[in-house]
């Protein structure tokens, strides 16, 4: 059998080339060398005429001159960089303008490669292949990075999904500790036993939530129920929600308020938010530690501060653990996923309200948690 002779078609063999130019002899001499090239060829005599050719001839790529009435090439180009995907569309500037800036003006205007006429044909040639494989590789690029966008989007999903699922099971979890702790034969072991198990289920069902919440904060922004919160009488029900937990790691829990302290919150939200940094302080003090929630007014609103004894948290490392999927651990910020979301919530919830979280040094040892949130304003 014959061996037939192998060939190798060029990447850009039969491209869609737009010649822009107002001088017809330009215009001919400029077809004729794309033609021999094997690209397929369509001219404009000015701006106008190019950009309505656009939709039609939908061109891989625009030989653009500069000089031209009505409409210059600078200003062609503009307009088709504004276009929808416009930015990825390969122009090369072909011009005799002698202005010592031209070459500025033409790239800030958008265009990718400059040539001075007279055009030299290999040359010509050359810029367009490299330009082409140099915009098809973006290409790639851009929509590989969309199709892991998607894949990111697609797995947030799914993820959101799965959370919102284990609602249910820990729900009939928490009902079944509930009538576990209403007989009359349990010891005062299994009580202790039961509280500790209802006090994790709290934690998982605020961690669900949590997730929950960030979820429809980056899609659509949390909705709030303000109302006015009386913070002396509230913060003493807070913390006593959480004594168990805290007289199973031995920790003290304090409060420190004025009378007659309000702010206007969503009272769910905000009543999370400050649980979850008290589990923190509690996660990462040591036994026999105190925590206190601290609440006093500053000139344009109220400032809410936790302060616990943990391990405190490096100054470079402030702001990254109010990112999603980071946690602290031992002294050091590290990131796991599937973990970290408490913090990330209350970030979320601070800049609902238009406040702002940060944290501090507490010396000798620990850490300020501080939140602070814009003051009422009169009716």
């Amino acid at each position: 059998m014959d061996n037939q002779p192998v060939t190798f078609r060029r990447a850009d063999h039969g491209a869609r080339v737009l010649v822009v130019d107002d001088d017809a002899l330009s215009r001919r001499s400029l077809r004729a060398m794309l033609e021999r090239g094997h690209y397929q060829v369509e001219t404009a005599e000015g701006g106008p005429q190019a950009l309505a050719q656009l939709a039609s001839f939908s061109p891989d790529l625009i030989l653009l001159d500069i000089q031209m009435p009505e409409v210059d090439g600078l200003e062609v180009c503009q307009r088709i960089r504004q276009m929808p995907h416009g930015d990825l569309l390969p122009i090369i500037f072909l011009t005799g303008d002698e202005r010592p800036d031209i070459h500025t003006l033409a790239f800030r205007a958008g265009g990718d490669d400059f040539l001075r006429k007279p055009v030299l044909s290999g040359e010509l040639v050359v810029r367009i292949r490299s330009l082409m494989r140099l915009k098809r590789l973006q290409a790639e690029i851009q929509g590989e990075r969309d199709s892991l966008l998607e894949l990111q989007k697609q797995r947030e999903q799914l993820f959101q999904f799965i959370v919102h699922d284990l609602k249910n099971p820990l729900s009939a979890i928490q009902v079944g500790l509930d009538l576990l702790s209403q007989r009359d034969d349990n010891t005062p072991a299994h009580e202790v036993q039961i509280r500790r198990l209802r006090d994790t289920g709290s934690q998982m069902g605020r961690m669900i939530q949590n997730i929950l919440d960030i979820g429809q904060a980056e899609e659509l922004g949390l909705e709030l129920h303000k109302t006015r919160i009386q913070l002396s009488t509230w913060l003493p029900g807070l913390l006593q929600e959480m004594e168990s937990q805290a007289h199973s790691k031995k920790h003290d829990l304090a409060w420190d308020c004025p009378s007659g302290l309000e702010i206007e919150a969503d009272q769910d939200f905000l009543r999370r938010l400050l649980m979850n940094l008290v589990d923190n302080a509690m996660k990462y003090s040591p036994s026999g530690s105190h925590t206190r929630i601290e609440a006093h007014s500053t000139s344009d609103g109220v400032r809410l501060v936790v302060r616990d004894q943990g391990q405190g948290i490096p100054e470079h490392m402030r702001e990254q653990v109010f990112e999603k999927f980071v946690r602290h651990h031992k002294g050091e910020v590290t990131t796991h996923s599937g973990s970290g979301i408490g913090l990330a919530f209350c970030k979320v919830v601070a800049e609902a309200h238009e406040g702002r979280i940060w944290v501090e040094a507490n010396a000798p040892q620990g850490s300020l948690f501080v939140l602070e949130i814009p003051q009422i304003l009169p009716v």
